[in-house]
């Protein structure tokens, strides 16, 4: 809930913190039930929400308002994506389906089928296409619109480049690929067994980080050969503390930064080459940590709300 301080604030056109001590998130209410998926707008200016109340809201970042608001899935929304303009954005759900809304208005313009409950989706900058990974490694790229398949992965996320080029997907085959965003055909393809891996890489794909849900490492990547660089180590398994299992991972445009959500309540940023976190702020029940794409916010799902910071 929100203090009496915060409440005053937003009720005057400014947003900001939820109490006046350092450190403190901006807090976004407004979900009845858990909230699943959010993102980022591509001009940082803009939040969407999402969640198991089949909700989808839409928030402004200068004044912390809720912009609109629409119930637009019949089952569970399980996956958010702005197109790069951000005029669209499309919703993934474990209903098997994909929905494209008007930004603005949340009015649905299209609808794709998708074969399984989606796990994660990622929009082609130039909104050619949108990529589209299930709960059980099956992956489709789809043209838009229309939906025509482009070709098939396997991959339980997906990631377009800045550029469009490349797509990185991660699969339970314990590995993780850079595709060829318009043949499907591999650049390259990175082992990881026997950790069964989730990915992410810098919008230039020169850095990659993949991890485990049951670890507590994120492993650092060169995306032009694959090779090793760098490991972000976890912290210690402190006595009466949950296990900071890697609940999200965010990283800055340059790769420098390393954003990681941990299972003990606890956000972590690390600066790569330097040992132990830089920085931490409590998140109790932090899920799927996300960073804008100016790199001066980062949000974490906290149950039926939304916490942000300002790096």
């Amino acid at each position: 809930m929100l203090t009496l301080i915060s409440t005053l604030m937003l009720a005057a056109g400014g947003f900001e913190p939820q109490t006046l001590l350092p450190g403190s998130p901006y807090v976004l209410p407004g979900h009845q039930e858990t909230i699943t998926a959010i993102a980022f707008s591509p001009d940082s200016k803009r939040l969407v929400s999402a969640g198991r109340d089949k909700k989808v809201k839409l928030w402004s970042l200068e004044t912390g308002k809720e912009l609109s608001s629409a119930t637009v899935a019949v089952q569970q929304i399980t996956a958010l994506g702005f197109s790069a303009d951000g005029k669209k954005l499309l919703v993934g759900d474990s209903g098997l389906s994909v929905q494209v809304l008007d930004a603005e208005t949340l009015k649905v313009l299209e609808q794709l089928a998708h074969p399984e409950a989606v796990l994660q989706l990622s929009v082609q900058p130039d909104g050619a296409a949108v990529a589209v990974a299930g709960v059980t490694d099956q992956g489709n790229v789809y043209e838009l619109p229309g939906g025509k398949k482009r070709f098939e992965f396997r991959g339980r996320t997906a990631q377009f480049s800045a550029d469009g080029k490349w797509l990185l997907v991660a699969s339970s085959a314990g590995k993780f690929s850079l595709l060829d965003a318009k043949t499907g055909k591999p650049k390259q393809t990175v082992n990881t067994e026997p950790e069964i891996p989730l990915s992410i890489m810098t919008s230039d794909t020169k850095v990659i980080a993949s991890w485990s849900p049951s670890g507590v490492d994120v492993k650092l990547w060169n995306g032009a050969d694959g090779k090793s660089a760098g490991l972000i180590k976890g912290p210690v398994l402190e006595q009466g503390n949950r296990r900071p299992t890697v609940t999200g991972v965010a990283l800055s445009r340059d790769g420098k930064r390393v954003l990681v959500g941990g299972g003990d309540g606890v956000v972590r940023l690390y600066q790569v080459g330097t040992e132990g976190a830089a920085k931490r702020w409590p998140a109790e029940k932090n899920q799927n940590v996300i960073l804008s794409s100016d790199d001066a916010w980062f949000a974490v799902i906290d149950s039926t709300v939304i916490k942000l910071w300002k790096l």
